[in-house]
């Protein structure tokens, strides 16, 4: 005997042929909801803004040098050598020679330099 399921649009409680789970996080919680393409695509859009200007988490691929924001990867050791350089108000929020460059180095970095990191 075959089976057949079918997923209803969580959000409107529509029958739709391609109803999708997504998942996504909010304040160390995770959720899922079925949704189909019409709704699928309302909550992509209503996120893009903020998934654009986020980071992933967990387990991303970088090294001493780079790090990820939004996708880009942010020469770390030229934008710390650059703030050192700058007026005390930039070289002061470097604290270290590792770790996460300040976003706010990284917002005068661009400012400065026409980038967008």
């Amino acid at each position: 005997m075959a089976r057949q399921i079918i997923l209803a649009d969580d959000l409107d409680n529509s029958i739709t042929e391609n109803v999708q789970t997504l998942t996504f996080a909010l304040d160390g919680k995770q959720y899922e909801i079925d949704l189909g393409e019409e709704n699928a695509a309302k909550l992509r859009d209503a996120l893009a803004p903020f998934i654009e200007k986020a980071r992933r988490a967990g387990g991303g691929s970088s090294t001493a040098s780079t790090t990820r924001r939004g996708g880009s990867a942010v020469p770390s050791k030229e934008i710390r050598a650059w703030a050192k350089e700058q007026g005390k108000e930039v070289s002061s929020l470097i604290k270290s020679d590792r770790g996460a460059v300040p976003r706010a180095v990284i917002e005068a970095y661009n400012k400065a330099h026409g980038t967008n990191y």
